[in-house]
């Protein structure tokens, strides 16, 4: 931690006035607090330090983050060291206890004069709150083409995991979208192809059946000329000119059966553009790349920081 903090006077700018060295803790006025590390075995050798404990509050409305954390915090102090430096502390592990009942036998290093005065500990309290806002921001990862930011706490590979399954999400979406856009135009494709088709089959039955007429009528004329009536009479003369129009029928069904093929093939081929065209937006959508990410740096609100305790805390010497 840097900052102001670090140059907060402590009482200790006049004089120190250190308490002696003995068996016996020193005599603090009753608005101190005065703890000692649970762990203290019997006869160990204590050394006192400034136990801090403190609430943050982060937030960031535009990231998500709305998290308090608490911090406890031990900065050492002595004859050389009458202020806590908290810049030089260390944290606390949520697991170590401190309590109020001395321990027998033990073994007590001199205590600056500041760390016996209260008014020290309404400075010091300050400063820990300068320094931790100046020294507790979060470091967080966001990904701003998705608008999101890591959670506090959870590691890059996890933040990449989320980013990677909204991703998946979204894109599935996107992919249900398009499909749905292009539906429409596919099934009006569709249903003109299966018109088509079927005005091939009636052209073809049309055709058929004209064929059918048309070898009627020729072979009803070619009869007559075999069985000795004039070429040149009305009757030849009539089946002749029925057979020469069901011929040009004939053709002209075969002509439109070609058309009505022409037409269904150019409506195929439009729906097979559509779904390759489909297929290319669905492929591009799926070859995205991971999200590019950010860093982003949330401060603890300043004036939500609370510092709960200062204490004068005593841990076993190193």
């Amino acid at each position: 931690m840097a900052g102001r903090a670090e140059a907060v006077a402590s009482p200790a700018a006049s004089p120190a006035v250190v308490s002696a060295a003995g068996t016996e803790p020193p005599v603090v006025p009753p608005e101190i607090p005065q703890v000692f590390a649970a762990a203290s075995a019997t006869g160990a050798a204590l050394r006192p330090a400034i136990l801090g404990e403190a609430k943050l509050h982060y937030v960031d409305a535009k990231n998500g983050v709305d998290e308090w954390r608490t911090v406890r915090l031990l900065a050492p102090i002595g004859p050389d060291r009458p202020a806590p430096t908290w810049s030089e502390s260390t944290e606390v592990p949520a697991a170590a206890s401190f309590a109020t009942a001395v321990p027998s036998g033990a073994r007590y290093a001199a205590v600056p004069g500041p760390a016996l005065r209260a008014k020290s500990y309404a400075d010091w309290s300050r400063a820990l709150a300068d320094a931790l806002y100046q020294g507790r921001a979060l470091t967080l990862l966001r990904a701003p083409d998705l608008k999101l930011a890591s959670r506090p706490g959870e590691s890059p590979g996890d933040f990449q995991v989320r980013l990677r399954d909204l991703l998946r999400e979204r894109r599935d979406a996107d992919i249900d979208k398009l499909r749905a856009r292009y539906a429409p135009k596919i099934a009006a494709l569709q249903e003109q192809a299966r018109r088509a088709e079927q005005k091939i089959e009636r052209e073809r039955d049309q055709f058929q059946q004209q064929s059918v007429q048309t070898a009627i009528s020729v072979g009803a004329t070619v009869l007559g000329a075999l069985f000795g009536r004039k070429m040149t009479s009305v009757g030849n003369l009539g089946r002749a000119t029925t057979a020469v129009r069901g011929a040009g029928r004939t053709m002209r069904e075969h002509e439109e059966i070609g058309q009505a093929q022409e037409g269904a093939e150019a409506v195929r081929g439009r729906i097979a553009d559509l779904e390759a065209e489909l297929k290319a937006e669905i492929e591009g959508l799926q070859s995205e790349s991971a999200p590019a990410t950010e860093e982003i740096t949330v401060r603890p609100r300043k004036a939500d920081i609370v510092v709960e305790r200062l204490a004068l805390a005593w841990v076993p010497a190193d």
